[in-house]
């Protein structure tokens, strides 16, 4: 019974934030037209789609910045609780240098395309969820794409980047000492962090008005190399061998990413279409290397499924110095009834978009504001955790595009 119940509670420590959500696109203007646009004109294509730089002119910086809400409420057969609005800020920074008399064009972005924080109470988790989930998770993830395209002719180009991804991860977990040894409970904790690299490549077609993109980004892995420890631990310890501090090492792949566009422009209408296939199939399982403490953390079953994302966009001008832009995306969801973690409250959604685009002196300024409407999730596997998930996310996001 002892082991049984410390392999629990360390084994669902592990799972904590897995890959996290996918965090939104990177760029103001990809976020108003809802999502999906490899055919992206701006600075922002060094990350979406490199061949689409040799659409720009000058040499042009881009910044946005993005506020997120989000809350999840969670309904059991014995009790309620929900995360609390959560708050976090996404910003990112893009160059695009346009070198005299040539046409190749470089470019370098600044994104953080995975990761998110999710808490619960931590008294929820012990006496509703039996200890068996961790009541913090957190990923953070920055990455930095230096790009090149050149065009192939006057209508098509192609583009590459590689990525350069830095990353850390923590959770955090109640362990129950107090039902093993009679002690009073303790905090398991896992830390890591890594830096690994992938390769984008994409291509471009424009002619008179219709552009089609298409983008592609590889597969990579995360080694978090960190430590596991736990605090209050029994002297002697329940088992022979077991630290209370060790070190530790997760490996995470995420997933290959495939894109595909259109957009047609005319004088006072543009109309956006996208879609994206994701393999997040890639992820089976994950195994934690704990040193002398590697028994007790068995190989966990994540099972997630490829999926898909759809998007559509209309952008009207109003005139020369305004416009306005709206969209609706979906977003499937990769986790499956069987490895939902409430840690993860995913869960298939629809975006709805509405922004707009300024003129002044300077630049450009967009403003823009996005609902995330998530369908429920209703879990019942035979778990503690089981119960009906309800999430709502909004984001608020604002961007400055200039020629330097």
């Amino acid at each position: 019974m002892i082991k049984k119940a410390i392999f629990l509670v360390f084994a669902l420590c592990i799972a904590a934030y897995c890959q996290g959500y996918r965090n939104p696109p990177a760029g103001i203007k990809t976020l108003m037209e809802a999502g999906v646009t490899p055919v992206t004109d701006d600075a922002s294509a060094c990350v979406l789609n490199p061949a689409g730089l040799v659409l720009i002119k000058q040499n042009q910086f881009d910044a946005g910045i993005l506020c997120l809400f989000s809350e999840t409420k969670y309904s059991g057969l014995t009790a309620s609780s929900k995360k609390e609005n959560d708050f976090a800020l996404l910003g990112n920074l893009y160059f695009v240098m346009v070198p005299n008399n040539s046409d190749i064009r470089f470019g370098f972005g600044i994104t953080s395309p995975y990761g998110q924080k999710t808490e619960w109470e931590k008294s929820f988790t012990e006496n509703i969820w039996a200890y068996g989930v961790p009541y913090y998770g957190k990923m953070e993830f920055i990455t930095f794409t230096p790009s090149i395209a050149l065009p192939l002719n006057k209508n098509l180009s192609i583009g590459s980047g590689i990525d350069i991804h830095t990353s850390s991860l923590e959770t955090k977990q109640s362990v129950p000492w107090s039902f093993i040894t009679g002690t009073p409970d303790g905090i398991a904790v896992l830390k890591g962090d890594d830096i690994s690299g992938s390769l984008r490549i994409g291509i471009h077609y424009h002619k008179e008005g219709h552009s089609v993109g298409f983008a592609w980004s590889s597969p990579f892995e995360m080694n978090y190399s960190g430590n596991f420890s736990m605090t209050n631990m029994p002297d002697p310890p329940p088992f022979s061998g077991i630290k209370n501090n060790v070190n530790s090492n997760l490996e995470i792949k995420f997933p290959e990413i495939y894109s595909l566009g259109y957009k047609w422009k005319g004088n006072k209408l543009s109309v956006q279409m996208g879609t994206e296939f994701v393999r997040y199939s890639c992820l089976k399982s994950m195994k934690v290397d704990a040193g002398p403490n590697s028994f007790l953390i068995p190989e966990m079953e994540r099972d997630w499924k490829d999926v898909w994302t759809y998007s559509a966009s209309l952008r009207y001008r109003i005139n020369n110095k305004c416009d306005i832009t709206a969209g609706i995306g979906f977003i499937e969801s990769t986790v499956p009834d069987k490895t939902f973690d409430p840690l993860l409250p995913d869960a298939d959604r629809f975006l709805y978009t509405i922004g707009t685009t300024i003129k002044i002196k300077s630049g450009l300024f967009s403003f823009f504001y996005m609902y995330n409407q998530f369908e429920k999730r209703n879990i019942q596997q035979g778990r503690f955790t089981d119960g009906i998930y309800k999430s709502s996310g909004s984001f608020v996001g604002c961007g400055y595009t200039a020629g330097i």
